[in-house]
């Protein structure tokens, strides 16, 4: 065609090949237009019906389409080549290249996707405001100019063909990757949602450079996921994706068209609020923090009050609100920080139905069903689960609010970084977001916990410990709780040096707290490094490990556990056999580490394993340590001080022999090499 004058029009150069014709760079009294042509065969007979025909009546319509974001029209007609019938269109001549093309070459940021979108969004609501449809929407129809601003190509143009026509190809005609559910099944009897829909996956891929539907092996298969199958959450590709554009997204792609926004302003409220859930994080001190994990304690605590003590933070699992109403009622009298543990952890395992309080959660699975990805799989789930857990803890009017959270790798996967798949991870990413939507919109002033579970092996691989990161310091949130599965005495050198240093890097980079979930005496270690604070019950509930949600025994009964600040940890006595704390204490290193506190002083060895004096003496003990820690000011002298108490209490091990064997001092010596490593790249 180069060379050929077609009416007015000069042709200059080939441009490239759309999907309904070829366009050419073209010429008229000097000024450069670019025209679209095709061939008339797969015109329907609605154009052979003469001058008032609907494709006449629509291209007036164009014309009258006034748009910055919108190709201009300039005429359009017949002309006949070698006996072929042609039809054209002349547009303005746009000088750039189109997004396709460009998403090939760069990506693009957050901000400048959401530019590029908001030029998308004018544009199309210009064609609509014309009564048009676009109904071929995708990266290819839009120009990227060079100076930065975009224009929507062809317009209207899949309404001059009669969709109900085949290609030679036997395809529907359009572009499949970009075309709702209804174009595919019903593609007379769409309307303007058709386009929101297309502008979902344009959006998801600017953003991502991939589209909703994974990896595809035909065109069939393609079909079926766009009508069958959910989208694949934008978070998979971009975990700290702002909340906002990700239910936009969630919500343009929704397979009924009456369940997608029905305005472009209702589109651009959704945009409104990328950003506006400001974090309320509080300054909160970071001085050296515990936080007691309750049990049974009403009558303990209620003495240690008593007694002149108190407690500073306490953990509350939300499952005891009714059988241990007592207890809920005596901590919001005390005033203590209470974080309201919502319990969600346990909720997909089977051993739930055991308990009575999770059951009569609002939020526990129906009809004794665990808890599964698929049960939270829509958005309207997510949201329910989300509203209905916050909902639980807000009764209380407490300080803090934790989202729902779960073991990340339930049960035996070994990664969260994921490629298309949602995981426990991700979802918890997205309920986290929810809650802080939700927690805005009540205006609730309390500070946001965004609680997290991953597996100890997680925090050794440096790709899943950076995904992690990555990810967590990127939400909304006022504190991070994390859980690790496990971190206990038998922790080896690397995972509990990755865990220390993830948690404290995590700490650092946000400047937001972070609390460790369920972990002994090494929380001390923690502490002395600057982490804010650590979270433990009064000698039980040390550590976590997921098979505590698999089983029901309580492996606690046989023995009462009685802390040794000297040895850092928790001895394990025989209720009815007391013999081993009495051989330790008739020790000469034994009379030394021998407690003197009130609870303790001048007990008979035989009457310290009573239940209510261990805890006592455990909380009475451990407040000393915080105070210890907090009257040290700088992150050096900490790290000196606990280093000595680790390397004191090897010593004493050794000289407790052969009460304790060579072994059970073996956790000191990993915990000594874990604070050497900890000291070159944190003090």
């Amino acid at each position: 065609m180069d060379n050929k004058q077609i009416d007015d029009y000069h042709i200059i150069e080939f441009i490239g090949k759309g999907s309904f014709g070829s366009v050419y760079r073209c010429e008229k009294n000097g000024v450069t237009y670019a025209i679209k042509i095709f061939n008339a065969d797969y015109v329907s007979s609605e154009y052979l019906r003469g001058a008032d025909n609907r494709i006449n009546r629509e291209i007036e319509a164009m014309k009258i389409v006034d748009s910055v974001n919108v190709v201009k029209y300039i005429d359009h007609g017949t002309f006949v080549d070698n006996n072929w019938k042609y039809y054209y269109v002349v547009m303005e001549f746009m000088d750039g290249n189109d997004l396709e093309s460009i998403l090939r070459q760069r990506s693009f940021s957050q901000e400048e996707a959401i530019t590029i979108f908001k030029s998308l969004l004018n544009g199309v609501s210009d064609i609509h405001k014309a009564k048009l449809i676009h109904r071929d929407l995708k990266p290819a129809n839009i120009c990227f100019l060079k100076d930065g601003s975009i224009k929507i190509l062809d317009f209207g143009l899949s309404k001059l063909i009669d969709f109900t026509s085949i290609t030679s190809t036997g395809d529907v005609l359009g572009s499949p990757l970009y075309m709702s559910p209804e174009q595919l099944s019903d593609s007379k009897n769409i309307d303007y949602r058709s386009d929101y829909y297309a502008l979902g996956v344009i959006l998801f891929k600017i953003l991502t450079n991939k589209t909703p539907y994974g990896d595809i092996a035909s065109r069939e298969e393609l079909y079926y996921r766009i009508q069958s199958n959910p989208p694949i959450s934008i978070r998979i590709y971009l975990p700290m994706v702002d909340n906002a554009i990700d239910n936009l997204i969630d919500n343009l792609l929704k397979k009924e068209n009456y369940n997608r926004p029905n305005s472009i302003q209702k589109i651009i409220d959704y945009l409104s609020r990328i950003g506006s859930s400001v974090c309320i994080y509080h300054d909160i001190e970071m001085k050296p923090s515990f936080f007691l994990r309750l049990w049974n304690e009403k009558k303990v605590l209620q003495e240690f009050y008593d007694d002149g003590n108190s407690i500073e933070n306490v953990v509350f699992p939300i499952n005891h609100q009714y059988l241990q109403k007592n207890l809920l009622d005596f901590i919001r009298e005390k005033n203590m920080q209470i974080i309201i543990d919502p319990a969600t952890m346990r909720l997909a395992y089977d051993t739930y139905s055991d308990v009575k309080g999770l059951i009569a959660l609002p939020y526990a699975p129906k009809d004794l069903n665990r808890l599964e990805l698929d049960s939270l799989k829509s958005y309207e789930e997510k949201k329910r689960y989300v509203i209905s857990v916050v909902d639980e803890q807000l009764k209380y009017n407490p300080p803090y609010i934790v989202s729902p959270f779960h073991v990340s790798n339930n049960s035996n996967m070994l990664y969260i970084k994921i490629d298309v798949n949602e995981n426990w991870f991700s979802l918890d990413v997205k309920l986290l977001k929810e809650a802080r939507d939700y927690l805005n919109s009540k205006k609730y002033s309390g500070k946001l916990v965004g609680g997290f579970c991953v597996k100890t092996d997680i925090l050794t691989s440096k790709t899943e410990r950076e995904y992690f990161l990555n990810v967590l310091t990127g939400l909304d949130c006022d504190i991070y709780w994390i859980y690790v599965d496990c971190i206990d005495n038998n922790t080896n050198f690397s995972q509990l040096y990755n865990y220390a240093d993830t948690l404290l890097e995590l700490q650092k980079t946000t400047g937001k707290p972070v609390i460790a979930g369920r972990i002994g005496a090494f929380g001390l270690v923690l502490l002395s490094f600057g982490l804010y604070g650590f979270e433990s019950g009064a000698s039980r509930f040390e550590s976590f490990y997921e098979d505590l949600y698999k089983e029901t025994a309580d492996s606690y009964n046989m023995y009462v556990r009685y802390y040794f600040p000297e040895l850092l940890s928790n001895v394990a006595i025989e209720r009815k056999n007391p013999a081993k704390i009495i051989q330790l204490l008739a020790k000469k290193a034994g009379k030394e580490i021998k407690c003197t506190c009130p609870y303790c002083n001048d007990k008979n060895p035989a009457a310290l394993v009573g239940d209510k004096l261990t805890k006592k003496h455990f909380l009475y003990r451990r407040n000393q340590e915080i105070n210890e820690l907090r009257a040290i000011n700088t992150i050096q002298n900490r790290v000196e001080y606990i280093e000595k108490r680790v390397i004191d209490a090897i010593s004493y091990y050794d000289n407790l022999k052969p009460i304790f064997k060579d072994d059970d001092s073996r956790f000191l010596k990993v915990w000594v090499e874990v604070i050497k490593k900890l000291k070159v790249k944190w003090v």
